[in-house]
């Protein structure tokens, strides 16, 4: 394809390597480039339609996109989550605590006396 206008020398490449490389679709590829959903749309098609042997090959081996998470993330993640259970335990001591002290209350023998 020969890139005739300003807008096409700029982003062609980009919406055609994010196609490609993610499976991004129009509608996605709109989201994070300034080109309207149409013309992402044609792009797209000339695209597969001067490269249909390529473009076959490559709708059979999907994009394989695998997040990329830091080691000190996954200490975070880590500590977060044995946070997430020592409060999970102290909740439940404090919910049997509570439980115990209502019914030390329910027991005594004023609860049900009325001040005069």
């Amino acid at each position: 394809m020969h890139l005739q206008t300003k807008k096409q020398k700029l982003y062609y490449d980009e919406v055609i390597r994010l196609h490609r490389e993610y499976g991004y679709g129009e509608g996605r590829i709109s989201k994070i480039l300034p080109i309207g959903h149409a013309t992402i749309s044609r792009w797209i098609a000339i695209f597969v339609s001067g490269n249909k042997e390529k473009f076959v090959r490559m709708k059979k081996q999907k994009p394989r996109i695998v997040p990329v998470v830091a080691d000190t993330q996954v200490k975070d993640i880590k500590s977060l989550q044995s946070e997430i259970t020592r409060l999970q335990a102290q909740l439940k001591q404090e919910s049997l605590r509570a439980d115990a002290y209502e019914g030390l209350i329910n027991v005594s023998p004023h609860a049900n006396e009325t001040p005069a």
